[in-house]
């Protein structure tokens, strides 16, 4: 079963295993997020040992199809995040 878990319930269980307030995990996982973004823009790499690291990746311009209209269209250069997992994540999920 491959279900979703957005960002409140992910909070949620923090505050379940780690028994804090459930408000005080909302807050704690808003600021990760802001943190980590803060410095992606900057251009810096995240790492998290034995998870794994977050950084942006310039992805080149290329032509692309619009899939509405079928017409071809130029996709501009952009930045993009990535995660690359640590050899430890993928072992225990089996990402291969």
């Amino acid at each position: 079963m491959n279900t979703t878990v957005n960002k409140k319930e992910f909070a949620y269980k923090i505050a379940e295993k780690g028994d804090f307030y459930k408000k005080d995990a909302v807050k704690m996982t808003e600021l990760f997020w802001e943190t980590l973004m803060d410095y992606l823009a900057e251009g810096r790499k995240v790492n998290f040992y034995g998870i794994g690291h977050f950084e942006l990746k310039t992805v080149k311009e290329r032509e692309a199809r619009n899939p509405k209209t079928g017409e071809t269209c130029i996709v501009p250069e952009h930045q993009k995040v990535k995660f690359y997992p640590s050899e430890n994540l993928a072992d225990k999920m089996k990402i291969e």
